[in-house]
């Protein structure tokens, strides 16, 4: 059995080693963001190239609960900045009760 390693993020973050997976556009969906999270770093689920569109809220809210199908671990949204409204996919994502928002 592998031993987590305990530092200042993975405490703030709630995982075992820190590694925390980037945003991969286009690449980072739920099944991404659930294994990393499952195998102990912090998956994200990527709102760049997201089914429906970059800032389709309903998308993301979908990808938020396949995500959580998938893993009970924490996992994060990441928003590109300077590249879209990222306001209404934001909103969704504090709605939908994701405690980690990456922006990049």
């Amino acid at each position: 059995m592998s031993h987590a390693i305990e530092t200042r993020v993975t405490r703030l973050l709630g995982i075992r080693y820190p590694i925390v997976q980037g945003g991969l556009a286009r690449v980072a969906f739920a099944d991404l963001a659930a294994a990393v999270s499952n195998a102990g770093g912090l998956g994200q689920i990527s709102t760049a190239g997201q089914p429906g569109g970059l800032d389709g809220p309903e998308a993301l809210r979908a990808e938020i609960r396949r995500c959580r199908a998938l893993t009970d671990k924490p996992f994060a949204v990441n928003f590109p900045i300077g590249r879209q409204d990222i306001w209404p996919g934001l909103e969704a994502a504090l709605e939908e009760g994701v405690r980690v928002i990456a922006l990049t």
